[in-house]
């Protein structure tokens, strides 16, 4: 059989079982070896993932191996030997040979140990992060990841028992950027449902009636919620400008639109081609107040324009002009009034 056939083989029926975790250490280091040989071998592991995730035949399951934490060491290791090698050959030339029998040696010790990286503390270390403040929280997690919690909210990090997942329990509200490891998933727990991710930006909001807003900046999410009625559990993939909330209301997951999803972060609301009445729903979520408009023909106007650190008076005010309506204000409380009469 030619190397390609095989890599074909590999990349056909072994990597299913890779994903999910089912592989013999002989099996998983045949297919690290073909994932480090290009990087179009690791981009195909990618797609066959999706679509698996996509079809329902993939579950969050653990994946045993740490290709990352393995080259890493051996890399370590390998320099290590060469600085030793140069400064011990200048003047003893003659054991250059079991020098170079050293390093084989430990590379191919290391490439027998690819759970190596059990050992880095870092990989086992727990983490809990609360906001107590009233601003962000920003901080990086034990592997890396960065995450930004909103007011009152609450993380807890670390990994699986056995080592083969990052795992996250969410209260409130925080916004991710996980760094990406295909071998190692990294879950959230929020609550009534799940999401999993290998590298990417996203926003996860629980809220107040349980349910679980998420919003993909960049890459691609999955998430999984327990359905009572079908007793299985449902699964979304959002990749990124998509939105899904996981509802304990419909006992189900669905797509939604929330042009807010990361307004808390960067103050920055864009709104294209909008009715006026969800304009007006998104103020109100955005900036704590309330908007009351009973007028049919202005709430149906479409608007389009974006808003980067603006206050809710200069955002009512410019939306105002551009539609020439008038409206009061009263503590908290705008009223939309009527149309100017043209002079």
């Amino acid at each position: 059989m030619s190397m390609r056939n095989e890599n074909r083989h590999i990349s056909d029926t072994l990597l299913a079982k890779f994903l999910l975790g089912e592989t013999s250490q002989e099996e998983q280091q045949i297919i690290i070896g073909w994932l480090e040989e290009n990087i179009a071998h690791r981009k195909r592991l990618d797609q066959l993932e999706e679509v698996w995730l996509e079809t329902g035949k993939l579950n969050p399951r653990p994946i045993p191996v740490n290709k990352h934490m393995a080259w890493k060491v051996l890399n370590k290791r390998l320099d290590h030997h060469e600085k030793l090698s140069s400064a011990v050959l200048t003047k003893f030339s003659k054991f250059k040979l079991v020098l170079y029998s050293a390093v084989a040696a430990s590379v191919l010790i290391l490439l027998g140990l690819f759970n190596w990286y059990l050992i880095d503390s870092s990989q086992k270390q727990e983490f809990l992060l609360t906001n107590n403040t009233k601003t962000t929280l920003t901080d990086t997690l034990p592997d890396g990841s960065k995450v930004h919690l909103n007011q009152l909210a609450q993380i807890s990090y670390k990994p699986s028992a056995d080592g083969h997942k990052r795992i996250v329990q969410l209260k409130g509200e925080a916004f991710f950027k996980v760094k990406r490891n295909t071998l190692k998933p990294f879950i959230i727990h929020a609550g009534i449902g799940s999401v999993k991710v290998l590298g990417t930006s996203f926003n996860v909001k629980i809220k107040k009636n349980r349910d679980i807003d998420v919003s993909v900046k960049t890459g691609r999410v999955e998430l999984f919620y327990p359905n009572k009625a079908l007793t299985d559990t449902l699964h979304m993939v959002l990749r990124a400008g998509e939105s899904g909330l996981i509802s304990l209301q419909k006992d189900s997951i669905i797509k939604i639109t929330n042009p807010s999803a990361f307004f808390w972060m960067d103050k920055k609301l864009v709104f294209r081609n909008k009715p006026l009445k969800d304009v007006f729903e998104v103020l109100e979520d955005c900036y704590a107040v309330k908007i009351n408009s009973n007028n049919p023909f202005i709430n149906n106007l479409n608007y389009t324009s974006t808003f980067i650190n603006k206050d809710i008076n200069e955002v009512i005010k410019v939306v105002a002009t551009s539609f020439n309506f008038t409206y009061t204000k009263e503590g908290i409380t705008y009223t939309i009034l009527e149309l100017k009469k043209d002079e």
